[in-house]
């Protein structure tokens, strides 16, 4: 059965019906006037004597019903896998008790005027006091260990893994980083395309000369190609935005009033019309009559352009008024001989074989008359008396005519026409050998850069755009005509 604390009043001093009582000595004390009647046996430094397991009992005041529930929460609390501040614990009183009278110190004080007893009972006295000081800490010590235990709770479960505020960070970050990796992937934009780098292809594995002796070469002539993103993700623009290879376009420049589906079926005629104007022109170089051409073929209409609704893609316009129109250039030069406004009549041969005629008001750009088509020159081609053809698969486009013709002349020419040079060509073939510009140079550019070509022909117009990124790695030469590629050639093979 526990002590009960002895009853004091708010100040901390005896009850007032204690007339008798000592406020200025520890308790245990005997009265200021009266006997000390405590036994003998007794030493007078309170309660160091009292057994270690009724200590608390004099000292503290036993828990109340507040306390003990608040112990019983903070235990499920930390079942749960939380962690509770610790009840605070009501602290000790220090009591100053003096200190026994041991035989050592009574030995000090009765040798007090020998110097040599004074360092030694010095010594020993820093030596039970460390002692002591060592046994409460080592008690603490034990009195801690049993009750911390890092992986139990303090009923005794297993405790639940707890991350510190890092490890939360760092996972919520993660967690964000891969929220927006998905995002970055999955969303599109449908208004615009990235045109990047594609590669050169050694146009000879698609030459197929038959019924006619083809020589081979060691080197190489390759077309040039790019490769376009319609429709693409959030990280690809961003990385056509920051890298300096790819170009972010509107997709409406490159569709125009078509969808992706219909310009890949125009890529792909505008490829076959190119091989079949390049392999002529690669014949008539090499002295075979082989072209005819009768007009100027609508290749496309700009949207609200003056021709918009009264041309269509794939007419081939032959007057206009009473002017014939044999090739595109006669085209551009008569439409611009008109006052801007003024009306033009233009006789068209349509794909279906009928003849219309329709009358168009032209538009005023920079004081010019403006139709508003992009036209080729369509030819008539006779029996070729040699029978070459390309086979090219996946590319779209009119952009690799110049190097098909070279490849062409090289596969009917017993003497190699590149020598030990490795050539890419890009522009477009026309009938009369003429080179014309073409789109995505700066990546055309790259793409030759990492195939590590030696010479690089492109439109005489574009040569600027593709040094800025080609040379000194790639000597880049621009051409107006076959004629100038093959003596570009010529110069750098020697």
């Amino acid at each position: 059965m526990a002590r009960c604390a002895p009853v004091t009043d708010a100040t901390g001093g005896p009850p007032e019906d204690d007339p008798d009582a000592r406020l200025d000595a520890p308790p245990g004390s005997p009265p200021a006037d009266g006997p000390d009647d405590r036994p003998a046996d007794v030493p007078d430094d309170g309660p160091a004597d009292v057994p270690d397991d009724r200590l608390d009992d004099v000292l503290n005041v036993p828990d109340d019903d507040a306390d003990l529930g608040w112990r019983a929460l903070a235990g499920s609390l930390d079942d749960l896998g939380f962690a509770p501040p610790p009840a605070a614990e009501p602290e000790r009183p220090s009591r100053a008790y003096p200190a026994p009278e041991t035989p050592a110190a009574l030995a000090a004080e009765s040798n007090a005027s020998d110097p040599a007893v004074e360092t030694a009972t010095g010594f020993a006295g820093a030596t039970t006091a460390t002692t002591a000081a060592d046994a409460a800490t080592t008690e603490a010590d034990t009195d801690t260990d049993a009750t911390t235990d890092p992986t139990h709770t303090a009923s005794g479960h297993p405790r639940p893994r707890q991350y510190s505020r890092g490890s939360t960070t760092f996972i919520l970050g993660m967690l964000l980083l891969a929220l927006l990796i998905v995002t970055g992937f999955t969303t599109t934009l449908i208004d615009k395309a990235v045109i990047a780098p594609g590669h050169t292809a050694d146009i000879e594995d698609f030459v197929d000369v038959r019924d006619h002796p083809a020589y081979a070469s060691d080197a190489t002539i390759s077309l040039v190609s790019v490769r376009t993103s319609f429709a693409p993700s959030l990280f690809e623009v961003i990385g056509g935005w920051l890298d300096g290879a790819l170009e972010v376009v509107d997709l409406e420049d490159i569709l125009g009033e078509r969808t992706v589906a219909e310009n890949r079926d125009a890529g792909r005629l505008q490829m076959d019309q190119s091989t079949q104007v390049a392999v002529a022109v690669a014949l008539e170089h090499l002295g075979h009559e082989i072209m005819t051409p009768i007009g100027a073929r609508i290749e496309r209409v700009m949207p609200d352009a003056p021709a918009d609704d009264a041309l269509r893609e794939g007419d081939i316009v032959q007057a206009v008024g009473d002017t014939a129109i044999t090739t595109a250039q006669q085209l551009s030069d008569t439409v611009k001989s008109h006052e801007p406004g003024a009306a033009a009549t233009f006789t068209a041969l349509a794909p279906d074989g009928q003849i219309r005629t329709v009358t168009v008001t032209l538009a005023d750009r920079d004081g010019v008359a403006l139709l508003g088509v992009i036209v080729t020159t369509h030819v008539e081609f006779a029996e070729p008396p040699i029978d070459v053809r390309l086979h090219i698969e996946n590319i779209g486009g009119p952009s690799a005519g110049l190097a098909f013709t070279l490849s062409v002349i090289d596969a009917l020419t017993p003497e190699p026409l590149t020598g030990n040079l490795d050539v890419a060509a890009t522009g477009t073939i026309h009938h009369d050998g003429s080179v014309g510009p073409i789109g995505g140079v700066s990546q055309k550019s790259h793409a030759v850069v990492r195939a590590g070509t030696d010479l690089f022909l492109v439109p005489a117009s574009q040569v600027e755009e593709a040094t800025a990124v080609a040379e000194p790695s790639v000597a880049v030469v621009g051409v107006e005509t076959l004629e100038d590629a093959l003596a570009a050639i010529a110069a750098h093979r020697s």
